[in-house]
């Protein structure tokens, strides 16, 4: 159900903001004047928090209303930034301004595996001045469920895909030959997308591919309304003229792209490697634009501070997550930001007591496992654009099982 208000006019004269309400009258509206365009998603669900990320096609005023299971009762969050309840937003692309509004609602203080009902309302923002706007229709969506994780868990099922480069329907096949309804925690490790392109393509520009439509409104229609994924960058997403919109997209509390979480017992690390392709690359069309290298040093010196905090010491089990791999031994040089950053993390690594690192990037036919050596002293799990991972660890053990898209076992094999 939509409501219908009234014109309501927002005005400030010295004290602030009042808000002068008018008559509120309810109506039933066609699905088609919705105002919204993407989501919900969630990101970042944990044991007491949740942000919930949508996006609408009309200026608005948005807010997310969220209840305990079984009670009616709701509380408004809004996205707040210095102060002041966020409203629309736009991509400002080369050729063209679109309204994309992607409202990302943090909700913390919530309890430890308690289950949620929320939805996401939005009201019509007709006109804004300095002082004074005027706003009109209120929508409101369905309500949706979720359940926050278990700070005591000790039994995890996460499934990984990388490289699908916006094959769409090949990502669904690999999340339910993967049995993405039995997993808690799904990780998309870079290059989902060929780029991050919103402009119409001219000449040999690249072709478009927003995110809803890349892979966003499939994890939605699967499972994202309920369950979060990770999306770590890939160097694809690195590429076009939203890319800088990418925490926009896939926000992170830390507001970096890497980042650590503490599932249980397990530890996950994920690590953003950036452009493969070195900074003073001549090849590179983003050569202007590159600035990986002092990057990467900010976020080894994080990832040597990390390992040394008791979230991730008194971890039971030890996963890291990056596209571009570590190692990296390829001496080509179109490949030196990817050598780079290989180079940074490896001897960090190396003193983490680090159970798996899975990687993505190389796309090898099947997958590769390798073996710890001398140089890098964890095993590596290279998979991507023909297979993806799923790891079920519990008992002290991790079971890996790698799949292609039509569910043939590639690899199953216990840590």
């Amino acid at each position: 159900m939509i409501h219908i208000h009234s014109q309501h006019i927002l005005t400030g004269k010295g004290r602030g903001l009042c808000l002068l309400l008018f008559l509120l009258i309810p109506a039933f509206l066609p699905a088609a004047n919705t105002c919204f365009r993407g989501g919900p998603y969630l990101q970042e669900l944990s044991h007491d928090g949740v942000t919930v990320v949508f996006e609408n096609d009309i200026p608005t005023f948005a807010w997310v209303e969220l209840r305990k299971k079984g009670i009616s009762a709701a509380t408004k969050y809004y996205q707040d930034i210095e102060g002041q309840h966020q409203i629309y937003d736009h991509i400002q692309a080369p050729s063209v301004s679109l309204p994309v509004q992607n409202f990302r609602v943090r909700i913390d203080s919530l309890e430890n595996k308690t289950t949620y009902e929320y939805r996401i309302c939005s009201q019509k923002i007709d006109q804004m001045k300095p002082y004074s706007a005027k706003i009109s229709t209120q929508y409101e969506s369905d309500w949706y469920e979720f359940t926050t994780l278990d700070a005591a868990a000790s039994e995890h099922h996460l499934i990984v895909l990388s490289d699908m480069l916006g094959r769409t329907e090949t990502l669904e096949k690999f999340l339910n030959v993967m049995d993405y309804k039995t997993a808690n925690h799904i990780i998309y490790a870079g290059d989902i997308m060929e780029n991050m392109q919103v402009a119409a393509p001219s000449g040999n520009a690249a072709k478009c591919e927003e995110p809803y439509a890349s892979f966003i409104n499939s994890s939605i229609r699967l499972f994202a309304t309920r369950q979060d994924f990770n999306m770590l960058r890939g160097d694809h997403e690195t590429k076009g003229d939203a890319a800088d919109y990418f925490p926009i997209f896939f926000p992170h509390q830390s507001g970096k792209n890497y980042n650590a979480y503490r599932w249980g017992d397990l530890e996950v690390v994920m690590l953003d490697g950036g452009e493969a392709l070195p900074d003073d690359d001549p090849t590179n069309y983003t050569t202007i634009l590159a600035a990986y290298n002092e990057y990467r040093k900010e976020e080894a010196r994080w990832l040597e501070q990390l390992i040394q905090t008791p979230e991730y010491k008194t971890a039971r089990y030890r996963i890291v997550i990056s596209h571009l791999p570590i190692p990296f031994t390829s001496e080509d040089a179109t490949m030196g930001g990817a050598k780079h950053f290989a180079d940074l993390m490896t001897p960090i690594l190396n003193t983490a007591d680090v159970d798996l690192l899975v990687c993505g990037h190389l796309q090898p036919q099947t997958y590769e496992l390798l073996e710890p050596t001398e140089d890098a002293h964890f095993p590596t799990l290279v998979q991507g654009y023909n297979s993806a991972l799923r790891m079920d660890i519990q008992n002290g053990k991790i079971a890996l099982r790698v799949l292609d898209a039509d569910g043939k076992m590639l690899l199953n094999k216990e840590l």
